[in-house]
């Protein structure tokens, strides 16, 4: 017979917490609530009910509402970084204005978030200089654009990385300034893009190919 004594108390591990399911659960369920009632309406009460975890997880992960702004802006701009939405076109018009479409679109599918986040930053101009650290790579767009020079159809002078960059940079101001703030529709912001990737492929590009209509 053997003795209680004899065997040893069996030692049940703490169950380990799924810290990045968790946090993802979080940036999801403050982009909603984000965007359905505003920064300032929003509390983390709220957003860790809809995540369905502890409101004291919001302080230790991100320490504050404000943070969690940030983070869940981060999250949708490296989204949106590594997307691969459409196929290589064949030309850098094509190619700049596709790109520069796919960004408008993306963005428009969480207008109310990006609104929120652009009246954040006008309140609080600390949060535009950090999000202004995290801008996205785009790296499948830079190197289609090296392809076409090498290809001879963009200039050989040109540094790509600047080019991505000033394209870029164009993509949120048309955004910004015709979809969020004038509420311009969605059709209206494509003829714009589609003129500034027409004039742009006429300074940049070594042939000029016809590009969209």
């Amino acid at each position: 017979m053997i003795s209680k004594k004899m065997i040893a108390p069996l030692k049940i591990q703490p169950k380990k917490r799924d810290r990045e399911g968790s946090t993802q659960r979080i940036l999801q369920a403050g982009l909603e609530i984000f965007s359905e009632v505003g920064y300032d309406a929003a509390t983390t009460k709220m957003i860790s009910k809809r995540a369905d975890l502890n409101e004291s997880l919001i302080q230790r992960y991100f320490k504050s509402k404000s943070n969690l702004l940030a983070e869940v802006t981060y999250s949708c701009i490296d989204a949106l970084s590594k997307e691969k939405p459409y196929p290589p076109a064949e030309t850098p018009q094509e190619e700049i204005y596709r790109f520069l479409v796919n960004k408008l679109e993306s963005i428009n599918k969480n207008i109310k978030f990006f609104r929120v986040i652009l009246s954040r930053i006008l309140v609080d101009s600390q949060m535009g200089l950090e999000l202004q650290k995290r801008k996205p790579s785009d790296l499948f767009f830079t190197e289609r654009l090296s392809m076409f020079q090498k290809k001879g159809l963009i200039r050989a002078d040109l540094d790509i990385g600047e080019l991505v960059s000033l394209i870029t940079n164009q993509s949120f101001a048309i955004t910004i300034t015709e979809l969020i703030l004038s509420n311009k529709n969605i059709e209206s912001c494509k003829k714009q893009l589609l003129a500034f990737s027409k004039n742009l492929t006429k300074g940049i590009c070594a042939i000029h190919p016809t590009g969209t209509d």
